[in-house]
């Protein structure tokens, strides 16, 4: 694995804090979120299958893997996924930690830390490339996010 690249974010959802984090009990939906992601199934032990397909320019790679989400604290939530693209034989890691707290109006603050690992072929794309693909996958995630949020307060 080349070392991580990582990302921070922070958006605002428009819904209170407890509401908040109740969107995050939906998996898929959650998941659903970050740009050429599913999840497919759930697993015995409390993961997921899931899926995601990404694109660099001309070049795009699939992934299929594991999804898992745990409630580190009663406000931190921790996204951890791995996964392989078969054809290629590249390999993925990556961890999200969303910690939430409250905002103005009753809304909540998301403050978002992500870290990305590749091998295999996408290594040598570097931390750059990396950085900013994944900067933007992020930028979405919270976007979708907080639409959801808004549709639902």
């Amino acid at each position: 694995m080349v070392g991580p690249v990582t990302l921070s974010e922070r958006f605002v959802l428009a819904a209170p804090l407890g509401d908040a984090l109740t969107l995050f009990e939906d998996v898929a939906g959650v998941i659903g979120c970050i740009p050429g992601a599913s999840v497919s199934s759930r697993n015995e032990d409390g993961s997921h299958a899931a899926r995601i397909g990404v694109q660099y320019g001309e070049a795009s790679v699939h992934f299929a893997g594991v999804v898992r989400l745990e409630r580190t604290s009663p406000t931190t939530l921790r996204v951890r996924a791995e996964g392989q693209d078969g054809l290629a034989r590249i390999r993925a890691e990556g961890d999200i930690v969303l910690t939430f707290g409250e905002a103005t109006g009753g809304s909540t603050a998301v403050e978002l830390a992500a870290s990305f690992a590749f091998s295999g072929v996408l290594a040598p794309l570097g931390r750059a490339a990396t950085k900013m693909v994944g900067h933007q996958l992020m930028k979405s995630f919270g976007a979708c996010l907080a639409a959801r949020a808004g549709a639902r307060s």
